[in-house]
């Protein structure tokens, strides 16, 4: 095994590019390597992204890294440090013992109802750390339960009662509001919202990411996902109509979801115009919550009441 050095402005890191045991994931726009700082040797997350992902525009890159290393709050995954190299960026995350959510859904250990309230509790920590991101006039834009760390102590054990929660992906934040894509198009695009769908750029923001966590939510509670990845959807069953009840989410659980996640009309068979569309969007967006806190209040009556 020949170890890659990286030299950044925080330090020196580590990592085995060629060994399998240490990367973590790969998908077409970015690796994540488990790495340590070369003097402290703790460990280090090392993200692998391309400099081709902003298609030369300076504009689009000075945003990069002023979120990178400007955006940090407790329920973010902190980016520590940034390497370049060649035509590559390398991004120096917090290593965060834990699990994601996605998995933890689906382990079979937590299938039980009474786990929900733990579930519900790791979804209010999220809104808590977005309202701090939509205060600063950014939308996250790529929320998904695979992005959603659910952290544990060193027996690895959670806190039922009290769960540390690490949201990642800060470097896709956007401007909320703006013309202004995402630096790349997410792998998962089933949790995201009506406007996002249709490429609405400029009515993506807090209320996209308030959409997200009302699918993630039904999934928590459902065990379930609203749209299932191995099945093919069409536009219009992801952007229109209603979130159907499920038989495993309470009558009280399932309003805070509809309200998060309200969606044009159902969809009329027969050309639709952009114009029309977009009055649609606004409506449905006018009917969401408005912000997150408004999102965690009811959430977190539904918890006390539980």
């Amino acid at each position: 095994m020949t170890p890659k050095i990286l030299d950044g402005n925080k330090g020196k890191y580590v990592f085995f590019p060629d060994e399998q045991g240490t990367i973590i994931s790969r998908s077409g726009n970015a690796t994540l390597y488990i790495g340590a700082n070369a003097d402290t040797k703790e460990k280090k997350v090392l993200k692998k992204i391309s400099t081709a992902l902003f298609d030369n525009d300076a504009q689009r890159f000075k945003f990069f890294a002023t979120v990178c290393t400007e955006v940090k709050t407790e329920g973010l995954v902190s980016i520590e440090d940034m390497v370049f190299e060649g035509s590559d960026i390398y991004l120096v995350c917090e290593f965060i013992g834990g699990r994601t959510l996605k998995e933890l859904i689906y382990d079979p250990k937590y299938m039980d109802y009474r786990n929900d309230i733990f579930f519900l509790r790791i979804i209010a920590n999220c809104l808590e750390t977005l309202s701090y991101v939509h205060k600063l006039k950014l939308c996250h834009g790529n929320l998904t339960p695979e992005n959603i760390i659910v952290q544990w102590d060193e027996c690895e054990e959670f806190d039922f009662l009290h769960p540390t929660t690490k949201i990642l992906g800060i470097e896709n934040i956007k401007l909320g509001f703006k013309n202004m894509p995402l630096n790349r198009r997410p792998s998962n695009t089933l949790y995201q919202s009506p406007e996002q769908v249709i490429g609405f750029e400029d009515l993506v923001g807090d209320y996209s990411d308030i959409y997200s966590m009302g699918l993630i939510m039904y999934e928590a509670l459902a065990r379930e996902p609203i749209f299932p990845a191995d099945k093919p959807i069409v536009k219009r069953q992801q952007v229109f109509g209603k979130i159907e009840k499920h038989y495993r989410i309470s009558d009280e659980a399932h309003a805070i979801i509809e309200k998060a996640t309200v969606r044009p009309l159902p969809f009329v068979p027969g050309a639709i115009s952009d114009n029309a569309q977009r009055i649609m969007v606004l409506k449905a967006l006018n009917d969401r919550y408005q912000s997150t806190e408004a999102f965690k209040k009811d959430l977190d009556e539904l918890i006390e009441n539980l």
